[in-house]
């Protein structure tokens, strides 16, 4: 499999992504806690509108991507997203790129939104990027689908092969082939907890946290079932 810091620098802002800048542009503090930063694919557009930025993440190899941006609003931390530290409050905190879905089991995402929630502000807002549950357990085993950059470059086509559903550890593998314009190809392997909207709500609650809004692939859009991804919004409870 290709390094994933390889592959991520090499995708594009998404549609999609401009929902967090929006999100942290109207949040307080004008501060963001990014938690599982990769290489900064979502941190430069932050940065670019103007916000401060603590990134979190615990590659290596994403780790120097980051430390490589090397601007004055931006502070990298490595760490464990679970093991988080006490820190200064920030308005949005956000936890892009799938990362519930990476943990392998509940306990780790009570883990990961508890510190979270500590540090977010008592106003601000938590953003979740989740990979569709239903998406998930109805994979095929190929499918393909094709990624449109945010400033109209040219699409990422993404082909899905090899899909099997452990029914009883409730994750869905597969393999991600990137192909990219230039003709490289890059590949990845999916090993995706399928989290219900049951459970996502109930680890929201137990670590403090209630859902403001749910969305789909692309917000405002609201999710449905053959979504590949969902976006949610929760809020600290008063």
């Amino acid at each position: 499999m290709t390094d994933r810091a390889e592959l991520y620098a090499r995708l594009p802002l998404l549609e999609s992504d401009g929902w967090w800048v929006e999100l942290a542009r109207a949040a307080p503090l004008g501060r963001v806690l990014e938690l599982g930063a990769g290489t900064g694919r979502l941190t430069r557009a932050l940065l670019g509108a103007g916000l401060e930025v603590e990134a979190v993440e615990q590659d290596p190899a994403m780790l120097s991507a980051l430390r490589a941006l090397d601007h004055p609003r931006l502070q990298v931390v490595e760490a464990d997203a679970a093991e988080l530290g006490e820190g200064p409050a920030a308005g949005l905190v956000a936890l892009p790129a799938a990362l519930l879905n990476e943990l392998p089991d509940a306990a780790a995402r009570r883990r990961v939104l508890a510190a979270a929630a500590r540090r977010c502000h008592p106003q601000g807002q938590l953003a979740l990027h989740l990979l569709g549950p239903w998406w998930l357990v109805r994979l095929p085993t190929r499918s393909t689908g094709r990624l449109h950059p945010a400033d109209g470059g040219p699409s990422v086509d993404v082909t899905v092969s090899g899909a099997e559903l452990d029914a009883w550890g409730a994750r869905s593998r597969a393999t991600l082939s990137y192909c990219f314009a230039d003709g490289t190809v890059l590949r990845d392997q999916l090993d995706a907890a399928v989290i219900s909207p049951t459970e996502l709500c109930g680890v929201l609650d137990a670590a403090g946290l209630e859902v403001v809004e749910r969305y789909g692939s692309v917000p405002p859009a609201r999710p449905c079932i053959d979504d590949v991804a969902w976006h949610v919004l929760a809020r600290p409870r008063p």
